[in-house]
Protein backbone atom coordinates (compact mmCIF):
# COMPACT_ATOMS: atom_id res chain seq x y z
CA UNK A 1 0.00 0.00 0.00
CA UNK A 2 1.42 3.34 -1.02
CA UNK A 3 0.59 6.26 1.26
CA UNK A 4 1.34 9.91 0.94
CA UNK A 5 0.53 12.32 3.73
CA UNK A 6 -0.39 15.92 3.04
CA UNK A 7 0.23 18.64 5.66
CA UNK A 8 -1.74 21.84 5.99
CA UNK A 9 -0.88 24.63 8.43
CA UNK A 10 -4.13 26.19 9.58
CA UNK A 11 -3.25 28.98 12.03
CA UNK A 12 -5.89 31.60 12.54
CA UNK A 13 -5.05 35.26 13.14
CA UNK A 14 -7.48 37.05 15.44
CA UNK A 15 -7.65 40.84 15.03
CA UNK A 16 -6.24 42.84 17.97
CA UNK A 17 -9.65 44.35 18.81
CA UNK A 18 -11.34 40.95 19.32
CA UNK A 19 -11.27 38.69 22.39
CA UNK A 20 -8.03 36.75 22.38
CA UNK A 21 -6.69 39.47 20.07
CA UNK A 22 -3.42 39.08 18.22
CA UNK A 23 -2.40 35.68 17.00
CA UNK A 24 -4.39 32.99 18.79
CA UNK A 25 -4.30 29.62 17.07
CA UNK A 26 -7.43 27.51 17.41
CA UNK A 27 -6.72 24.82 14.79
CA UNK A 28 -2.93 24.69 14.69
CA UNK A 29 -2.06 21.50 12.80
CA UNK A 30 -3.85 19.27 10.33
CA UNK A 31 -2.41 16.06 8.93
CA UNK A 32 -3.93 13.37 6.76
CA UNK A 33 -3.11 9.95 5.43
CA UNK A 34 -4.94 9.16 2.20
CA UNK A 35 -4.55 6.30 -0.22
CA UNK A 36 -2.45 7.45 -3.19
CA UNK A 37 -2.53 7.96 -6.12
CA UNK A 38 -6.32 7.44 -6.10
CA UNK A 39 -8.37 7.23 -2.91
CA UNK A 40 -11.23 5.27 -4.47
CA UNK A 41 -13.09 2.02 -3.93
CA UNK A 42 -11.52 -1.05 -5.53
CA UNK A 43 -8.00 0.36 -5.87
CA UNK A 44 -6.47 -2.05 -3.31
CA UNK A 45 -7.18 -5.46 -1.80
CA UNK A 46 -5.95 -5.93 1.79
CA UNK A 47 -7.38 -9.11 3.35
CA UNK A 48 -8.06 -8.69 7.06
CA UNK A 49 -7.20 -11.21 9.77
CA UNK A 50 -7.99 -11.83 13.42
CA UNK A 51 -5.08 -9.60 14.48
CA UNK A 52 -4.98 -5.82 13.92
CA UNK A 53 -3.65 -4.67 10.55
CA UNK A 54 -2.34 -1.08 10.36
CA UNK A 55 -4.25 0.69 7.57
CA UNK A 56 -2.97 4.25 8.03
CA UNK A 57 -0.48 6.13 10.20
CA UNK A 58 0.25 9.68 11.22
CA UNK A 59 3.85 9.31 12.43
CA UNK A 60 7.29 10.84 12.03
CA UNK A 61 7.03 14.13 10.16
CA UNK A 62 3.25 13.69 10.14
CA UNK A 63 2.98 13.26 13.95
CA UNK A 64 1.38 16.16 15.79
CA UNK A 65 3.47 18.43 18.02
CA UNK A 66 1.22 18.95 21.03
CA UNK A 67 1.19 20.93 24.25
CA UNK A 68 -0.60 20.16 27.51
CA UNK A 69 -4.29 20.98 27.12
CA UNK A 70 -4.40 20.36 23.37
CA UNK A 71 -7.03 18.04 21.96
CA UNK A 72 -6.91 16.06 18.72
CA UNK A 73 -9.89 15.63 16.42
CA UNK A 74 -9.47 12.33 14.53
CA UNK A 75 -11.53 11.08 11.58
CA UNK A 76 -11.36 7.91 9.56
CA UNK A 77 -13.05 6.44 6.51
CA UNK A 78 -12.40 2.91 5.25
CA UNK A 79 -14.03 1.05 2.36
CA UNK A 80 -14.26 -2.73 2.75
CA UNK A 81 -16.14 -5.77 1.50
CA UNK A 82 -17.38 -8.76 3.49
CA UNK A 83 -16.34 -12.06 1.93
CA UNK A 84 -19.00 -14.65 2.71
CA UNK A 85 -18.75 -17.12 -0.17
CA UNK A 86 -17.32 -20.39 1.09
CA UNK A 87 -16.87 -19.16 4.67
CA UNK A 88 -20.16 -20.49 6.04
CA UNK A 89 -20.97 -17.20 7.77
CA UNK A 90 -23.88 -14.89 6.94
CA UNK A 91 -22.50 -11.79 8.70
CA UNK A 92 -18.99 -10.35 8.91
CA UNK A 93 -17.84 -7.91 11.60
CA UNK A 94 -14.80 -5.63 11.39
CA UNK A 95 -13.35 -3.74 14.35
CA UNK A 96 -11.60 -0.44 13.62
CA UNK A 97 -9.26 0.93 16.30
CA UNK A 98 -7.11 4.01 16.82
CA UNK A 99 -3.93 3.68 18.86
CA UNK A 100 -1.77 6.51 20.19
CA UNK A 101 2.05 6.44 19.80
CA UNK A 102 2.47 2.68 19.16
CA UNK A 103 0.28 0.41 17.05
CA UNK A 104 -1.49 -2.35 18.98
CA UNK A 105 0.80 -2.09 22.06
CA UNK A 106 0.12 1.63 22.63
CA UNK A 107 -2.96 3.07 24.29
CA UNK A 108 -6.12 2.24 22.36
CA UNK A 109 -8.15 5.45 22.36
CA UNK A 110 -11.05 4.48 20.09
CA UNK A 111 -12.78 1.47 18.59
CA UNK A 112 -15.94 0.78 16.64
CA UNK A 113 -17.47 -2.36 15.18
CA UNK A 114 -19.22 -2.49 11.79
CA UNK A 115 -21.16 -5.42 10.33
CA UNK A 116 -21.97 -6.46 6.78
CA UNK A 117 -24.54 -9.05 5.73
CA UNK A 118 -24.11 -11.79 3.19
CA UNK A 119 -24.88 -10.88 -0.41
CA UNK A 120 -26.96 -7.71 -0.62
CA UNK A 121 -25.11 -5.57 1.98
CA UNK A 122 -21.51 -6.75 1.74
CA UNK A 123 -19.86 -3.52 0.46
CA UNK A 124 -19.31 -0.99 3.27
CA UNK A 125 -17.78 2.41 3.79
CA UNK A 126 -17.22 2.95 7.51
CA UNK A 127 -16.62 6.50 8.78
CA UNK A 128 -16.00 7.67 12.33
CA UNK A 129 -14.93 10.66 14.41
CA UNK A 130 -13.14 10.72 17.75
CA UNK A 131 -11.62 13.42 19.97
CA UNK A 132 -8.49 12.54 21.94
CA UNK A 133 -9.05 14.74 25.01
CA UNK A 134 -5.73 14.14 26.82
CA UNK A 135 -3.10 13.19 24.23
CA UNK A 136 -0.03 14.55 26.07
CA UNK A 137 1.32 12.28 28.83
CA UNK A 138 4.65 12.30 30.67
CA UNK A 139 5.88 15.30 28.71
CA UNK A 140 5.54 13.51 25.35
CA UNK A 141 4.71 16.24 22.87
CA UNK A 142 5.20 14.48 19.52
CA UNK A 143 2.13 12.24 19.24
CA UNK A 144 1.54 9.59 16.55
CA UNK A 145 -1.72 7.84 15.65
CA UNK A 146 -2.40 4.46 14.02
CA UNK A 147 -5.64 3.24 12.40
CA UNK A 148 -6.09 -0.55 12.42
CA UNK A 149 -8.75 -3.06 11.36
CA UNK A 150 -9.32 -6.69 12.34
CA UNK A 151 -11.84 -9.53 12.22
CA UNK A 152 -13.17 -10.45 15.69
CA UNK A 153 -15.07 -13.60 14.65
CA UNK A 154 -13.31 -16.83 13.69
CA UNK A 155 -14.11 -18.06 10.19
CA UNK A 156 -15.09 -14.66 8.82
CA UNK A 157 -13.34 -12.84 5.99
CA UNK A 158 -13.20 -9.24 4.77
CA UNK A 159 -11.00 -7.22 2.46
CA UNK A 160 -10.19 -3.50 2.64
CA UNK A 161 -10.75 -2.14 -0.87
CA UNK A 162 -10.49 1.62 -0.36
CA UNK A 163 -10.89 4.44 0.16
CA UNK A 164 -8.72 4.91 3.24
CA UNK A 165 -8.64 8.36 4.83
CA UNK A 166 -7.26 9.11 8.30
CA UNK A 167 -7.00 12.70 9.60
CA UNK A 168 -5.81 14.42 12.77
CA UNK A 169 -6.37 18.05 13.69
CA UNK A 170 -4.70 19.65 16.71
CA UNK A 171 -7.05 21.95 18.61
CA UNK A 172 -5.68 24.44 21.10
CA UNK A 173 -7.61 24.94 24.34
CA UNK A 174 -10.52 27.32 23.97
CA UNK A 175 -9.58 30.90 24.88
CA UNK A 176 -10.84 32.11 28.23
CA UNK A 177 -13.80 34.45 27.81
CA UNK A 178 -13.13 38.16 28.26
CA UNK A 179 -15.45 40.37 30.24
CA UNK A 180 -15.88 43.88 28.87
CA UNK A 181 -17.46 46.78 30.69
Amino acid sequence: MSEEVKNVDAKQDVPENMPGGGVHPILTEFNASVLQPNNISGVIALPLAGTPMVLATLTGAQALGLDAGDRVWLTGTVGWVAVTNGTGVSKVDVIFRIFRNTPVAGPQIFSTRESAECGFDNFKTTSFVHVDINPVFNGTTLVSYFLTAELPLAGSAATVIGPITFTAAELEPNPKPHCYS
